[in-house]
């Protein structure tokens, strides 16, 4: 928006950012931690605490941007040594990414297109998407990788080509998925640009940009291999197990697994009715009219949805969160589109002010069910509730406890960072029973098993050697269901 006038589009924008706010806290403060999560935390608090500032101790598949907004919010929000972890701190950054992409998506929408109504429409579907919404309050990599993406987008629509090679640049170092941006940039600056010679040092200054923060990037991952630390590339690259061309027999299966996600953006059968018929004729009206702007986002949202289906990439909700800001553009575009009909009639600003409201009609159930963690993306929605009454327990064990654990490592790392016990991976039950024979009887010992696992063989191998599981502590999900059972490790 580059007009200084406050008038009712920035008002709204206002409005809309304030209800995007609402809608995302809970999430954020209800669900507990996904597995990732925590271990972002726990990345988030090595470098915070002064343990490990490079990440060298631990082994690292992500980018480093991420890991240091965390711990930035460890220091000046808390947890503080001795308090209970927080996870509302961990989700920070990804809330305020979350809440500073309906302004940007507005902004990106409104420089491109000059249309104040499509940018608010486009505005309103973000705020209400429940993806987004779902996907605002967690602490993965994917929502600043898609909100500074989408900054880099906003910039050069606004012709700042410098600024827009920059935010790419942070996109990838928020994740390493981020490079998608950088084409949709580099073409979105191509098709804006005047009739004349390009203009190399807007070139030189995009490329620039994003070179020096992947440059950076890089020169960090270089200081901790001269250290002793391990690549994060490799890492990602080895721990991803490659890529394929899917086989012919998945075709379908991963296409239909996709598109069950895909429903989640917004829900409202009415709103993906909008998209279903108007997507085509906006193509068509795109091609006729010249209107490259429109024919890249299509495209990008295509072939970004076609590698993910023909390449073996899991199926997974929070790689489709890139589509959620271009579609809710694409959707603007053709609420507009429509609206641009009833322009000769003297009724327009009463079909504008229906088709604003009709939207957030729409859209109104499936965000407040989103916010009540309805919808199964995002979080754990469940599976890990109680973990935080678990780890409360074992932090109030006498110093020198032994907590086994073989799930929930990436929890206790995060959840029990700075309590004075010894965390021992066990691999499978002979060796706990054979470590239990040896020390047993030197510390407390405890192991917790969540519900989707089965307590019988450990109890099995742990009679074999004089040893049983006494049940000290249960705890249960929303719905009433068992999680988690935390058991003391007695001799008979």
């Amino acid at each position: 928006m580059t007009s200084s006038r406050w008038g009712w589009d920035r008002w709204g924008l206002v409005t809309l950012t304030l209800l995007a706010w609402g809608l995302r806290l809970p999430p954020a403060l209800v669900n507990r931690f996904h597995a990732d999560e925590a271990l972002y935390g726990f990345w988030g608090l090595l470098i915070g605490r002064g343990h490990d500032p490079w990440l060298l101790r631990v082994p690292v598949y992500k980018p480093p941007l991420l890991p240091y907004l965390i711990s930035g919010a460890h220091v000046l929000f808390g947890p503080w040594e001795g308090a209970p972890a927080s996870e509302f701190v961990v989700r920070l950054p990804g809330l305020v990414a979350g809440l500073l992409m309906v302004p940007l998506t507005a902004a990106l929408v409104r420089s491109l297109y000059r249309d104040h109504r499509a940018a608010s429409l486009a505005a309103i579907g973000v705020t209400f998407s429940p993806f987004a919404i779902l996907f605002s309050a967690t602490a993965f990599t994917d929502l600043p990788m898609v909100t500074l993406g989408l900054a880099a987008v906003a910039a050069v629509a606004r012709g700042r080509p410098g600024w827009a090679g920059v935010w790419a640049g942070l996109a990838c170092a928020a994740k390493q998925t981020g490079l998608v941006w950088l084409p949709l940039v580099a073409l979105l600056h191509w098709s804006n640009a005047p009739s004349r010679p390009v203009r190399w040092r807007a070139w030189r200054s995009l490329l620039g940009g994003w070179a020096a923060v992947v440059a950076l990037v890089f020169a960090w991952d270089g200081v901790r291999g001269a250290w002793g630390g391990e690549s994060f590339w490799r890492l990602g690259v080895t721990g991803y197990g490659g890529l394929r061309v899917i086989w012919p027999q998945e075709l379908w299966p991963r296409l239909r697994g996709w598109l069950d996600l895909a429903q989640h953006f917004f829900v409202s059968p009415l709103v993906g009715g909008l998209l279903l018929i108007g997507l085509p004729g906006l193509a068509v009206s795109g091609w006729r009219h010249r209107s490259g702007s429109d024919l890249l986002f299509l495209a990008f949202a295509w072939v970004y949805g076609a590698l993910h289906w023909l390449l073996a990439f899991p199926v997974w909700d929070r790689y489709l969160l890139p589509l959620v800001p271009v579609s809710a553009l694409l959707l603007g575009r053709v609420l507009s589109r429509l609206l641009a009909l009833a322009r000769p009639v003297r009724l327009h600003r009463l079909a504008s002010a229906a088709c604003y409201l009709l939207l957030i009609a729409a859209l109104l159930g499936p965000a407040r069910d989103a916010a009540a963690s309805r919808y199964p993306v995002g979080s754990d929605h469940g599976a890990y509730d109680g973990i935080e009454t678990v780890t409360a327990f074992l932090r109030r064990l006498p110093e020198g406890g032994v907590v086994y654990q073989h799930w929930l490592g990436w929890h206790y790392a995060y959840y029990l960072f700075d309590a004075p016990l010894c965390q021992a991976y066990w691999p499978n039950p002979d060796w706990l029973a054979q470590d239990v024979r040896v020390f047993g009887k030197r510390e407390p010992r405890y192991i917790t098993f969540p519900s989707w696992e089965s307590s019988a063989r450990v109890e099995h191998a742990l009679a074999g050697v004089g040893y049983r599981l006494d049940p000290v502590l249960t705890t249960t999900r929303r719905d009433g269901s068992q999680s988690f059972t935390l058991y003391r490790i007695r001799s008979d």
